[in-house]
């Protein structure tokens, strides 16, 4: 399947009222792959039958190693402490979690086999699949999932909202947990699906060596296991000959993983034209990020396989409401009105690469919404200047980081920079590696501002606006309409939730949202099999032609 052919399968408000209407159903794992054959083996991934490529009509190649250039090194290798989509690109085949999403984003087991809702929605039997080895050769059971989701529950603020309303979580027996919960919680497999700092399930062996800070190892239950990182070289992964492939054939994340490849190697490259040069010379296959200006060349180019999406990520500012200076509502206001998002989207994305749309959900058209329009792109830089003046803002020098390692975003700061300085204000515009911004941004005291590309989530649970996260936005209001958004099962009330959410985005300024972008998919033609890249590029059923 295409890239546009599954980006246009997104869900619809059809689908999730339908989803919705069936929340207290007990869903097996074969029965939500329906329409999917089961004809693979639930046992090691030796034992798997190959698909021809749609593409190319080719069968797959088994072996190779797939090279991928990535824009710097990630933070680490736990997916619960981090939001950097560098660390779910690695990660993503490493480990896994109950519940993932199909090709429409309906959420579907994983490491899950089912769940029961009963009770009223205060109770949620998991039962998990049997036999799912760890990398370390132990079974999945349940004290390894019970110990995943406290361990998430307490550095995740999903997994805070989760935990929040649950009474107990207990082993029914090895491969059963069940939820006793205060009240319903709505969306229960869509949490639990959450792939960008997801609930990733550990060895309860390892979590017991490790903190909520650091893993002591890396170890999971997916289709490539961990074997070396060596910084400033590689991350190298390679396949997990025991790998317990999921019921059913392959469906967006969810079923059958091919394994086709021996290795997977992801390779620290900050510089953007030395990613293309490598691509173009054969030393890379996949470019996690290559901004649109590349596209008019590499688009001609025998080297390349360009695929261009529609908009389905935003550009975005995050300002430290802790700081004594963005803490300042009126500050922040006057922030809000400098900016004028078409020359800062221009320098970012180029000309005909982004729209200008209120919405915090840009692809997902069953989640749209206006509210807050108004306060959108404003252009009022002399109510601006008026607001500053009147704040008693003292000229300290309001800190922006950014990284040259994602083009686009560097480029949207040297321009929110200028904007800024034309209404008043004293600008630091600090530039770093991405690990070390990773590490800053987690610092209150380190910065005022950062700019960031919020990718694709199917649902808004899944947009991370917690007190938790960077940023700290906390405020009694939001934080108990995010809530409810989280315990709501009717579609239609949530809808009416999140916009609400949406107006007081726009009337806080935790954020500034900029705009819409479309990305450009840059890899080697000798690469196919790519499966779905809205959450994380999925490698699992890749292969590399000789």
């Amino acid at each position: 399947m295409r890239y546009e052919q599954w980006f246009a399968r997104r869900l619809d408000r059809r689908t999730l009222l339908r989803l919705a209407g069936g929340v207290a159903l007990a869903v097996p794992a074969a029965s939500l792959l329906a329409g999917c054959g089961a004809g693979t083996d639930g046992g090691g991934g030796s034992a798997v039958t190959s698909t021809p490529d749609q593409s190319t009509g080719a069968e797959p190649r088994r072996g190779g190693t797939l090279r991928v250039a990535l824009t710097g090194e990630p933070p680490n290798l736990d997916l619960h402490q981090t939001t950097d989509s560098i660390v779910l690109l690695v990660t993503g085949h490493m480990y896994e979690t109950l519940f993932t999403w199909d090709e429409r984003y309906e959420p579907v087991p994983l490491l899950a086999e089912s769940h029961e809702v009963s009770d009223g929605g205060r109770r949620i039997l998991v039962r998990l699949r049997q036999g799912v080895p760890f990398h370390n050769g132990e079974e999945m059971r349940a004290e390894d999932v019970i110990a995943s989701i406290e361990r998430w529950g307490r550095v995740v603020g999903l997994g805070q909202g989760l935990m929040a309303v649950t009474e107990s979580l207990t082993a029914v027996d090895p491969y059963a947990v069940e939820f006793r919960l205060r009240e319903p919680f709505g969306t229960f497999p869509t949490a639990l699906s959450r792939a960008l700092q997801g609930c990733a399930i550990y060895p309860k062996s390892v979590l017991d060596r490790s903190d909520d800070t650091r893993l002591a190892e890396f170890v999971g239950t997916g289709p490539y296991r961990f074997v070396e990182w060596l910084t400033d070289r590689h991350i190298l992964l390679e396949r997990f000959d025991g790998y317990a492939n999921p019921p059913g054939e392959t469906n967006g994340y969810a079923g059958h993983k091919g394994q086709y490849l021996d290795q997977i190697e992801f390779i620290p490259v900050p510089n953007e034209a030395s990613r293309v040069a490598g691509l173009r010379s054969g030393n890379y296959h996949y470019l996690e990020t290559i901004s649109t200006d590349h596209y008019p060349t590499l688009k001609d180019d025998p080297a390349a396989a360009v695929d261009l999406l529609p908009p389905d990520a935003w550009l975005n500012i995050v300002l430290n409401l802790r700081s004594p200076i963005t803490g300042d509502l009126q500050i922040r206001r006057a922030i809000q009105l400098a900016l004028d998002h078409e020359p800062i989207m221009q320098a970012a994305f180029g000309e005909d690469f982004y729209e200008l749309t209120p919405t915090l959900l840009p692809g997902a058209a069953a989640w749209y919404s206006d509210a807050g329009a108004d306060r959108f792109n404003p252009r009022q830089p002399d109510e601006a200047r008026r607001l500053l003046e009147s704040s008693g803002y003292d000229g300290s020098p309001l800190r922006i980081l950014t990284t040259q390692e994602i083009q686009q975003e560097y480029n949207a700061a040297v321009v929110f920079k200028q904007q800024l300085e034309q209404v008043g204000f004293t600008v630091d515009l600090q530039v770093y590696d991405g690990a070390t911004l990773s590490d800053l941004r987690d610092d209150e005291t380190a910065w005022e501002a950062y700019l960031a590309t919020a990718s694709f989530r199917p649902d808004p649970v899944l947009r991370n606006l917690t007190c938790s996260a960077t940023g700290w936005w906390c405020t009694p209001e939001k934080d108990e309409l995010l809530a409810q958004l989280q315990t709501e099962s009717d579609f239609e009330k949530r809808v009416e939730i999140w916009a609400q959410v949406q107006e007081r985005f726009y009337e806080e300024v935790p954020r500034l949202k900029i705009g819409d972008a479309r990305r450009i998919l840059v890899r080697s033609p000798k690469l196919h099999g790519v499966g779905p890249t809205e959450l994380q590029p999925d490698f699992s059923n890749a292969w590399l032609e000789k």
